[in-house]
C-alpha cells in the first residue's frame, strides 16, 4: 500500500480516490445550487411616477410597466415603459425624467446633422400609441409606435384612483386608424368588499331606474323617451360613498297637432330621438288626393316636411308650408 501526503496528512492512495469522490458528491450541489439560486425583487423607487403591479416583493423575471406623472416621461422612448426583476435588480431601472430633457437632445441631434429624422409613414388601417390617460398606465404590452388594425390594449389606474363605469372600458381598440375611447380614472377608493350595501340607499336618477344590482355595482338604465348621460354603472367605494352618477336626459321631441292648422288634429305626438313620424295633413280643396307630412326628432328638435301633393286640379306639384 502506497501512502501519499495531502495537508500533512498521510492518506492512502486509493482512500485518497474516495475522499476526493466524496467532496465532489456533496461539495458539488451546494455550489450549484448557489450559482442558480435567484434574487426576488423589492417595489421599484422612484420619484415622479407609478407602476403596475404594486406589491412588495416581486420573483425573478416578473416584470412591471410605469408611467409618469405629468410634465415627465420614462427615461427610455415612449409615455409608459417596462421593467424587469432580474436577480434582485430592475433593469432597465426605472426613472422618470423632465420632457424637456428629450427636447433638448432633439436639438442637439438637429445641430448636428441639420435635419429632422424621418419617420416611416403608417398604413392608413393601423394606429399610433394609445393615448396617454391621467393616472393610469397600459398593462401587458411594450411600448410601440405603431399598432395594427383591431389591436387592443389594457389600462389600469394608479393606487389611489379608480376606473368610472364598467371595467370593459379599461380596454380600447384600434379600428379603422383610430383608438376607440379610453377609461377615465378618478380619485377614491376602490369598490368595497362589503358590496353595494354598504353605501346604504341606492342613488336616484329621474326618469331611470336600476336594472341589474349585485355586490360590485348597480346598473341604470332610462326609461322610454330619455337617454343616459354618464356611467352606466356606479360603483360603491369601500368608505360608504358611490361612484359618479349618471343622469337621463330628455331624448324626445312633443307636437301639439292643434297648434299646426295644416295638421290633422290627433292631440300632442311624441317621437323618438333619431326617429320620424307621417302626419295626415289637412285635405285641400285644389288637392286630388290626400297628402301628408314627416316630423324628424333631431339633437336640435323636430323638423317638419311641408305637406305637398304631385298633382292637383291646378298645378302638376303643389306645396304648403307648415
Amino acid at each position: 500500500m502506497k501512502w501519499a501526503l495531502h495537508s500533512n496528512i498521510f492518506i492512502p492512495d486509493k482512500m485518497w480516490v474516495r475522499y476526493l469522490g466524496f467532496v465532489i458528491l456533496f461539495g458539488l450541489p451546494g455550489a450549484l445550487h448557489a450559482q442558480s439560486a435567484t434574487q426576488p425583487c423589492g417595489a421599484p423607487g422612484f420619484d415622479g411616477g407609478f407602476f403596475f403591479p404594486k406589491q412588495e416583493t416581486y420573483s425573478h423575471e416578473i416584470e412591471i410597466t410605469y408611467a409618469c406623472d405629468s410634465g415627465r416621461k420614462p427615461a427610455v422612448k415612449g409615455w409608459w415603459a417596462t421593467s424587469t426583476c432580474q436577480n434582485g435588480v430592475w433593469s432597465p431601472e426605472p426613472q422618470c425624467i423632465g420632457k424637456c430633457f428629450n427636447i433638448f437632445i432633439l436639438c442637439l441631434l438637429y445641430k448636428t446633422l441639420s435635419k429632422w429624422p424621418s419617420f416611416p409613414v403608417p398604413s392608413i388601417l393601423a394606429c399610433g400609441e394609445p393615448p396617454q390617460i391621467p393616472h393610469a398606465v397600459i398593462v401587458g404590452q411594450r411600448y410601440q409606435e405603431v399598432f395594427a388594425a383591431d389591436s387592443s390594449v389594457k389600462y389600469e389606474c394608479e393606487d389611489g384612483y379608480s376606473v368610472e363605469g364598467a371595467e370593459s372600458k379599461k380596454t380600447i381598440f384600434c379600428i379603422s386608424g383610430n383608438w376607440t375611447e379610453g377609461p377615465t380614472c378618478s380619485k377614491g377608493t376602490r369598490p368595497g368588499s362589503g358590496g353595494v350595501r354598504n353605501c346604504g340607499t341606492f342613488p336616484t336618477v329621474a326618469n331611470g331606474e336600476v336594472v341589474e344590482s349585485n355586490e360590485s355595482f348597480l346598473k341604470y338604465s332610462c326609461k322610454v323617451f330619455y337617454k343616459l348621460v354618464g356611467p352606466e354603472t356606479v360603483l360603491c367605494y369601500g368608505n360608504g360613498t358611490w361612484s359618479n352618477i349618471p343622469i337621463c336626459r330628455d331624448a324626445y321631441c312633443a307636437v301639439n297637432t292643434d297648434e299646426h292648422p295644416l295638421l290633422v288634429s290627433v292631440g300632442k305626438v311624441f317621437i323618438k330621438e333619431g326617429e320620424e313620424k307621417e302626419f295626415d295633413c289637412v285635405h285641400q280643396d285644389e288637392w286630388w288626393f290626400n297628402s301628408y307630412s314627416v316630423g324628424k326628432c333631431t339633437t336640435e328638435g323636430l323638423r317638419f316636411l311641408q305637406c305637398c301633393v304631385w298633382c292637383t286640379k291646378i298645378h302638376i306639384h303643389c306645396c304648403a308650408s307648415l
